[in-house]
C-alpha cells in the first residue's frame, strides 16, 4: 500500500496518538465520519438548507441597528 511497510505505518499510527491523543483522535474520527456522512448527503442532493430569512431575523437585525 503506497509502499509503506508494516514498520512505517506503525510508526505514523504512533505520531498521530502523540499529536492527538486518544480521546482527541476519537472526536477526530467522530467528525470525519458526519463530514463524509454530509458531503454524500449533499452529492445526492437530498440535504437542501433553505437560507430565506423569516420575518423575525428581519425585525432583529433592524431593532440591532444603532443611531449614531
Amino acid at each position: 500500500m503506497f509502499g509503506l511497510g508494516v514498520a512505517e505505518l506503525v510508526l505514523v499510527l504512533g505520531a498521530v496518538l502523540f499529536v492527538f491523543g486518544w480521546g482527541r483522535l476519537s472526536q477526530v474520527g467522530n467528525n470525519f465520519r458526519q463530514a463524509i456522512r454530509n458531503f454524500k448527503q449533499m452529492a445526492q442532493g437530498g440535504g437542501e438548507t433553505d437560507v430565506t430569512p423569516t420575518p423575525s431575523d428581519e425585525t432583529e437585525r433592524k431593532e440591532s441597528r444603532h443611531v449614531r
